[in-house]
């Protein structure tokens, strides 16, 4: 359901999340920030953050606010917005991952955690499927402890 609120920023104050454009054939995105000074915006689907200022600001038209439903209805645009974030993080994280693997060795380790995360195919993993993940892109998050607890699963389970 729509929301009755209007989409005049001047009516309306600007919200994270609110969908905007500056030109309907050109790009639109999501806001992130915004102060009196500028509006900052997420433009898709490339992901290019924005600050705009001054006449650029002041011509940014919403589209759809915050807490009005997606195209799909499944979430709100806040929520999609959230969601976009956090699979960039992780995009980033697995890049700056695959900036350290020195060999084709520590490729496969890595390649077999992250299969081990998505796809467990026993109790251990099922279990532990997002540790799993958290040590295949950042290691320094997991404790030595559970980290000898999946050596040795890998080690008597030969994974």
């Amino acid at each position: 359901m729509p929301t009755s609120q209007p989409l005049d920023p001047r009516k309306t104050p600007w919200k994270r999340g609110d969908i905007c454009t500056l030109d309907f054939k050109k790009k639109t995105g999501f806001v992130l920030n915004h102060t009196p000074e500028y509006l900052e915006v997420r433009w898709g689907p490339e992901g290019v953050v924005e600050r705009l200022t001054g006449a650029d600001a002041e011509s940014a038209l919403r589209l759809a606010h915050a807490d009005s439903p997606t195209a799909t209805g499944t979430m709100t645009n806040l929520e999609a917005l959230r969601e976009l974030e956090a699979l960039s993080y992780i995009e980033d994280a697995i890049r700056e991952r695959q900036k350290t693997v020195k060999n084709e060795v520590e490729q496969k380790e890595l390649d077999v955690l992250i299969d081990r995360s998505f796809q467990p195919k026993c109790a251990f993993d099922r279990k532990h499927h997002q540790l799993l993940f958290v040590l295949a892109i950042d290691p320094r998050q997991v404790s030595w402890y559970w980290k000898l607890r999946e050596r040795i699963h890998r080690v008597v389970h030969h994974h």
